[in-house]
């Protein structure tokens, strides 16, 4: 069973569109509000059919401790998952029952068929620390303002709508003009790096900000910008960051969260990890005061 879940985490690598879609491949955000685990469908069915969330389901829940199955209690209507209109809309919540001690702070549950089991499991869990420092900033400065300048000139940095530099800039984007800052870093076991580091950085460029998260491996990066666009306004600093590896065989996944809910509500993100670079396929928020935009 352990090659079906590194399967599904795999096809989400693979689809990054479809992943960042809520519950594609099976990978929801899982919430801890009123006392109860909840999962809100956000992708309801047809009404009188069961879906992925129906009571029974079971789901492996990576938290901020570790990683252990829980299975679908009972589902309820509520509100505090999504808004319309800044007005809460009802949906239906999945109450999720399970060891909780042993997971911590709820990030992510990965659907599983219901013969899966965690037994002989050769997973890696690891939380991490923030290991920016100077000697990050000579390793990977450089090559972080050069990535910065190679994605304004292809257009992949996209300014805000008030914010026009220009053609010229566009074309010849001055390094000098670009505010650079590194927000968290730490070493992860990637399988082909020599020596992988997880990097989020954030850009500055005129009035437009854009925060990224890279993966480098000693002093170049590889692959691009998976992007961390500010949802909820939640600073780097507010976010705990975990690594997952369902194989043990260096094809990690790192999760970002809140550890607690900050004024505008909670976050949680989801990344693969793999030789040619990071790719985003999971973003939500959960925004109890229902404020869409600031």
């Amino acid at each position: 069973m352990r090659w079906l879940l590194a399967f599904f985490l795999s096809a989400a690598a693979l689809a990054p569109g479809r992943a960042q879609e809520y519950g594609a491949k099976g990978i929801y955000p899982v919430y801890e509000t009123g006392g109860q685990w909840v999962v809100f469908d956000k992708k309801p069915g047809k009404r009188g059919k069961a879906g992925p969330l129906a009571p029974g389901a079971r789901l492996l829940v990576v938290g901020s401790s570790g990683a252990e199955l829980f299975a679908v209690a009972r589902a309820s209507a509520t509100y505090g998952g999504a808004c319309r209109g800044n007005k809460p809309v009802k949906l239906r919540a999945a109450l999720l029952r399970g060891p909780r001690s042993a997971v911590g702070k709820p990030i992510i549950g990965i659907k599983v068929p219901p013969g899966f089991s965690l037994q002989g499991s050769r997973a890696k869990y690891l939380a991490l620390g923030n290991e920016i420092d100077e000697a990050a900033y000579g390793r990977l400065g450089e090559a972080a303002r050069a990535a910065v300048v190679s994605e304004i000139k292809s257009g992949e940095f996209l300014f805000s709508l008030d914010d026009d530099p220009g053609p010229i800039f566009r074309e010849d984007p001055r390094p000098e003009r670009i505010q650079l800052k590194f927000d968290f870093g730490a070493r992860v076991a990637v399988a082909g790096l020599k020596a992988p580091f997880v990097l989020v950085d954030g850009a500055q460029v005129f009035a437009t900000f854009r925060r990224c998260l890279r993966l480098a491996d000693g002093g170049r990066l590889v692959g691009g910008c998976a992007q961390m666009p500010h949802a909820l306004m939640a600073e780097t600093a507010l976010l705990r960051f975990v690594v997952y590896d369902p194989g043990g065989r260096g094809n990690p996944i790192l999760l970002a969260y809140t550890p607690e809910p900050p004024l505008w509500g909670d976050e949680r993100w989801g990344f693969s990890l793999r030789a040619a670079g990071p790719k985003l396929f999971l973003s939500d928020a959960l925004d109890p005061r229902c404020r869409e935009s600031f």
